[in-house]
């Protein structure tokens, strides 16, 4: 379903990529209940995705990555979740953590962890649910900590880990990331969920462990210092990254999952009947055409609200503006709506499914609980996004800690 208005937009090597990812969307669909079953990702579907470049999307060239563009992320990667949602939302997080890692850190600890055989994949946890951490000699010691949810970890190489729990957040919103190797980490097997299952979003473990300093960096909207216009070449986007990582990339996966579950209703439709009635194709019934209509639309305007955001993004990042308040909670906002509207299609399909969709082995039953615990996620909850563009709209302030602790990117710090 990508428009020829996207692929337009992307570059040789990310349309490459892009038909990597669509040529592993049946081989990834025939490990969907092992997958559940198994609660994480085979070794050999790992591999795959591994050989076809799809871990090092927003790893940079000199490292042996793709660094593709924001957009062609997006749409690679949604890609992959229309083959396994949790594949793709394993994807999503290793590739928005490498963008982000690439980032937050100088050159030379970027050296020596990318100086290795191993391709490094990163997970991620952004606020500890426990800190005992003390600032020592050379480094901080980390006496007692636990993070969750972290999704990817079992096929990680290193985990960017928040030294700060929630009460030190709401003190000082900005975050203390570390750089933690696996092999100094235990991964707790408590994901058992109805959704997502395969992501392996387990918490993540540490006691008495000792981070040399270099691998922690503070990072925080409201350190900027430097505009875009001040930076040259790839470090224009280092202002906004994680604007950029924590949610444009954060929708890729449920944008595919919803593509998965038109594509999946259309192609069953024409030989499935309705139970209960003399129609024998639901491709031939009337209220069925108007539902997979609505739903394609749904998603389409899904899209269509994406590539706003992206647009918005990369305007920002090419002309050094500042955002207004209302764009920068637009850009929110418009994330959190996609979210919905692709949910609300695969519900819509859902619910036209006959009760064999409940069947667990069921790809759309699947899609139908993948997406639903994606769009609960912080960064896509809906309800916290319009709330937030309606009090912007209505003059009050916002709500949201990411638009609060925006003021460098703001015009006159609105």
């Amino acid at each position: 379903m990508t428009s020829l208005s996207t692929e337009n937009q992307l570059t040789a090597s990310e349309l490459q990529l892009l038909k990597n990812a669509t040529e592993l969307v049946p081989f990834l669909q025939k490990f969907a209940n092992r997958i559940d079953e198994e609660r994480h990702i085979p070794d050999e579907v790992i591999q795959k995705v591994s050989d076809a470049g799809l871990f090092k999307l927003g790893t940079p060239k000199k490292y042996g990555g793709h660094e593709v563009s924001i957009r062609a992320m997006v749409e690679i990667i949604s890609e992959v979740a229309k083959g396994n949602g949790s594949v793709g939302w394993a994807v999503q997080i290793i590739n928005g953590n490498n963008y982000n890692v690439s980032f937050a850190l100088p050159s030379e600890v970027l050296n020596s962890i990318f100086d290795q055989k191993e391709e490094v994949r990163f997970c991620s946890v952004l606020q500890a649910r426990k800190a005992v951490v003390k600032k020592v000699d050379g480094g901080y010691l980390v006496e007692d900590g636990f993070w969750g949810f972290g999704s990817g970890s079992k096929h990680a190489t290193h985990a960017l880990l928040n030294l700060k729990d929630v009460k030190s957040m709401q003190e000082t919103p900005e975050m203390l990331l570390a750089v933690v190797p696996m092999s100094e980490i235990t991964i707790v097997d408590d994901w058992y969920t109805m959704s997502l299952k395969g992501s392996a979003s387990n918490s993540l473990e540490i006691k008495n462990v000792f981070i040399t300093e270099k691998y922690v960096t503070t990072q925080g909207l409201s350190q900027v210092n430097s505009l875009p216009v001040e930076l040259t070449g790839r470090d224009r986007y280092k202002p906004y990254v994680q604007v950029i990582t924590s949610i444009t990339t954060g929708i890729s996966a449920i944008l595919g999952l919803a593509r998965g579950a038109v594509e999946y209703f259309v192609e069953k439709a024409p030989s499935k009947g309705i139970t209960m009635t003399t129609h024998t194709s639901q491709a031939e019934v009337g209220h069925i055409q108007y539902k997979v209509g609505l739903a394609a639309m749904k998603v389409e305007s899904a899209h269509l609200h994406i590539s706003r955001t992206i647009d918005n993004l990369e305007h920002h990042v090419q002309s050094g503006e500042k955002f207004s308040l209302k764009e920068f909670a637009q850009i929110q906002t418009d994330i959190t709506y996609a979210a919905m509207l692709c949910w609300e299609a695969v519900d819509m399909l859902m619910a036209e499914s006959g009760g064999s969709v409940i069947a667990d082995s069921n790809r759309l039953s699947q899609i139908f609980r993948d997406i639903r615990g994606g769009s609960n996620h912080a960064l896509t909850t809906a309800s916290t996004g319009l709330e937030l563009y309606g009090r912007i709209l209505m003059g009050l302030p916002p709500q949201n800690v990411m638009t609060i602790s925006a003021a460098p990117f703001l015009k006159n710090n609105e």
